[in-house]
């Protein structure tokens, strides 16, 4: 455990000196600023750039424009966090950094869960931060009462988790900075196309970042949800047991 928690605090430690914690809280600092902010003053761009004599009359700015426009952006946001830290393992594993921690009796499994562990600290702490800023802005800028936002906010974090085991799957089975983005990728677009067929649909993972804005309409129910999150966590599970064992047997 003693192993786990230094090793936990190095990753950690390591992230603010290369910059990764300070560009990663920027960018969700600034797009939760900007969710509110956007919905609140489109109309009136749009209103701006019409042709003279040519009028429209748009709806008010409410809260449901700023959460669209936080689920929107947030893809955007984990691709920028899935690009920051897709090396955690897999650049250590190319230059061979690791070797002399493990063969000082450092233990394989604590170099995996300790990387999941420092990354699952800095989504965290970064999802958050944009959570509490959008919620802030919206509450102070725009009207209107919505439902489930902290579990439907909740749904599209643990999908985040979900691709960052992928990622680090990804990077102890190619080695390669390249690799773990390329099963990354690979692993979204897969449960995209999967979400498509209807029979798939009631189970897929997919869901818990494509039906966020049904949660807080109350065009779809909380429990619609429960199935895909079990398979979520499964597959989480699943994927840090895989990584376990290959870095296990992984030549170094």
């Amino acid at each position: 455990m003693r192993a786990f928690i230094a090793f936990s605090k190095k990753e950690l430690i390591e992230s603010i000196r290369t910059y990764k914690l300070l560009i990663v809280f920027s960018v969700f600092l600034l797009f939760g600023m900007l969710n509110p902010i956007t919905a609140k003053i489109t109309p009136e761009i749009l209103k701006a750039f019409m042709p003279e004599g040519v009028t429209i009359t748009l709806p008010d700015p409410s809260s449901i424009d700023s959460w669209t426009q936080f689920y929107k952006n947030m893809s955007t946001q984990i691709i920028v966090f899935i690009i920051v830290f897709c090396g955690i393992i897999a650049s250590e594993l190319s230059k061979g950094t690791l070797v002399n921690m493990i063969t000082k009796g450092l233990s394989r499994k604590t170099v995996i869960l300790s990387k999941f562990t420092s990354v699952f600290i800095v989504w965290t702490l970064s999802y958050m931060l944009c959570f509490a800023v959008t919620l802030g802005y919206t509450t102070y800028l725009l009207q209107g009462e919505l439902q489930n936002i902290i579990f439907s906010a909740s749904c599209m974090w643990l999908y985040g988790v979900l691709l960052i085991t992928v990622m680090l799957f990804g990077g102890v089975l190619f080695s390669n900075i390249y690799g773990s983005l390329l099963v990354t990728g690979g692993f979204s677009v897969l449960l995209m196309l999967l979400n498509i067929i209807p029979k798939v649909q009631k189970y897929s993972p997919y869901r818990l970042t494509s039906d966020n804005l049904g949660l807080l309409t109350n065009k779809i129910s909380s429990s619609d949800l429960y199935i895909p999150i079990v398979i979520c966590l499964l597959i989480i599970v699943l994927m840090i047991a895989l990584t376990l064992m290959m870095f296990d047997k992984k030549k170094l």
